[in-house]
Protein backbone atom coordinates (compact mmCIF):
# COMPACT_ATOMS: atom_id res chain seq x y z
CA UNK A 1 0.00 0.00 0.00
CA UNK A 2 1.27 3.45 -0.91
CA UNK A 3 1.78 5.98 1.84
CA UNK A 4 -0.95 8.61 1.72
CA UNK A 5 -0.06 12.21 2.62
CA UNK A 6 -2.15 15.34 2.92
CA UNK A 7 -0.95 18.93 2.79
CA UNK A 8 -2.67 22.22 3.39
CA UNK A 9 -1.80 25.46 1.66
CA UNK A 10 -3.01 28.98 2.24
CA UNK A 11 -2.03 32.24 0.58
CA UNK A 12 -3.30 35.83 0.58
CA UNK A 13 -2.30 38.79 -1.57
CA UNK A 14 -3.59 42.34 -1.60
CA UNK A 15 -5.62 43.32 -4.67
CA UNK A 16 -4.47 46.58 -6.21
CA UNK A 17 -5.32 48.77 -9.19
CA UNK A 18 -2.99 48.45 -12.16
CA UNK A 19 -1.93 44.86 -11.39
CA UNK A 20 -2.64 41.82 -13.53
CA UNK A 21 -4.81 39.18 -11.88
CA UNK A 22 -3.24 35.74 -12.29
CA UNK A 23 -5.18 32.88 -10.78
CA UNK A 24 -4.57 29.20 -11.37
CA UNK A 25 -2.03 30.03 -14.04
CA UNK A 26 -4.34 32.09 -16.22
CA UNK A 27 -4.85 35.82 -16.58
CA UNK A 28 -8.32 36.71 -15.31
CA UNK A 29 -9.70 40.02 -16.61
CA UNK A 30 -10.41 42.38 -13.73
CA UNK A 31 -9.88 46.00 -12.69
CA UNK A 32 -7.54 44.90 -9.90
CA UNK A 33 -4.86 42.28 -9.59
CA UNK A 34 -2.89 40.63 -6.84
CA UNK A 35 0.23 42.43 -5.66
CA UNK A 36 3.32 40.45 -4.77
CA UNK A 37 6.99 39.68 -5.42
CA UNK A 38 6.13 37.13 -8.13
CA UNK A 39 3.04 37.26 -10.34
CA UNK A 40 1.11 36.80 -7.04
CA UNK A 41 -0.97 33.83 -8.21
CA UNK A 42 -2.52 32.92 -4.85
CA UNK A 43 -3.99 29.65 -6.06
CA UNK A 44 -0.67 28.31 -7.31
CA UNK A 45 1.10 29.56 -4.18
CA UNK A 46 -1.41 27.75 -1.96
CA UNK A 47 -1.01 24.57 -4.03
CA UNK A 48 2.79 24.80 -3.71
CA UNK A 49 2.46 25.20 0.06
CA UNK A 50 0.11 22.20 0.27
CA UNK A 51 2.44 20.00 -1.77
CA UNK A 52 5.51 21.04 0.21
CA UNK A 53 3.67 20.64 3.50
CA UNK A 54 2.53 17.13 2.61
CA UNK A 55 6.16 16.01 2.56
CA UNK A 56 7.41 18.28 5.36
CA UNK A 57 9.53 20.46 3.05
CA UNK A 58 8.53 23.83 4.44
CA UNK A 59 6.66 26.59 2.65
CA UNK A 60 6.97 28.34 -0.69
CA UNK A 61 8.92 31.25 0.84
CA UNK A 62 11.63 28.86 2.04
CA UNK A 63 12.28 27.63 -1.50
CA UNK A 64 11.59 30.89 -3.37
CA UNK A 65 12.37 33.77 -0.97
CA UNK A 66 11.17 37.29 -1.73
CA UNK A 67 14.70 38.44 -0.91
CA UNK A 68 16.00 36.68 -4.04
CA UNK A 69 15.79 38.97 -7.09
CA UNK A 70 15.57 36.04 -9.51
CA UNK A 71 11.99 35.45 -8.34
CA UNK A 72 10.86 39.05 -8.89
CA UNK A 73 7.89 38.94 -11.24
CA UNK A 74 8.32 35.20 -11.89
CA UNK A 75 5.50 33.18 -13.38
CA UNK A 76 4.12 31.06 -10.54
CA UNK A 77 3.71 28.13 -12.94
CA UNK A 78 7.52 27.96 -12.97
CA UNK A 79 7.53 27.73 -9.16
CA UNK A 80 4.89 25.00 -9.25
CA UNK A 81 6.93 23.01 -11.76
CA UNK A 82 9.97 23.25 -9.50
CA UNK A 83 7.91 22.03 -6.53
CA UNK A 84 6.51 19.13 -8.57
CA UNK A 85 10.04 18.24 -9.75
CA UNK A 86 11.24 18.33 -6.13
CA UNK A 87 8.47 15.93 -5.11
CA UNK A 88 9.30 13.61 -8.02
CA UNK A 89 12.94 13.57 -6.88
CA UNK A 90 11.64 12.32 -3.50
CA UNK A 91 9.53 9.64 -5.25
CA UNK A 92 6.30 11.38 -4.20
CA UNK A 93 3.34 11.04 -6.53
CA UNK A 94 0.51 13.59 -6.54
CA UNK A 95 -2.86 11.86 -6.41
CA UNK A 96 -5.29 14.74 -6.16
CA UNK A 97 -5.42 18.45 -5.43
CA UNK A 98 -8.47 20.28 -4.16
CA UNK A 99 -8.55 24.03 -3.57
CA UNK A 100 -10.96 26.63 -2.26
CA UNK A 101 -10.84 30.23 -3.45
CA UNK A 102 -12.50 32.90 -1.30
CA UNK A 103 -13.28 35.74 -3.68
CA UNK A 104 -16.34 37.88 -4.39
CA UNK A 105 -15.10 39.52 -7.58
CA UNK A 106 -14.26 38.74 -10.27
CA UNK A 107 -16.43 35.70 -10.82
CA UNK A 108 -14.13 32.80 -11.58
CA UNK A 109 -16.60 30.10 -12.63
CA UNK A 110 -16.06 30.91 -16.34
CA UNK A 111 -12.31 30.37 -15.85
CA UNK A 112 -12.24 27.17 -13.80
CA UNK A 113 -11.87 24.78 -16.75
CA UNK A 114 -8.96 26.83 -18.13
CA UNK A 115 -7.34 26.81 -14.68
CA UNK A 116 -7.73 23.04 -14.36
CA UNK A 117 -6.25 22.53 -17.81
CA UNK A 118 -3.34 24.86 -17.09
CA UNK A 119 -2.53 23.31 -13.74
CA UNK A 120 -2.81 19.74 -15.03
Amino acid sequence: MKKFRTGFGFDVHELAEGQEFWLGGILVPHTKGAFGHSDADVLIHAICDALLGAVALGVIGTHFPVTDAKYKGIDSKVLLKEVVDLLKSKNVEIGNIDATIALQKPKIKPHILDMRTCLA
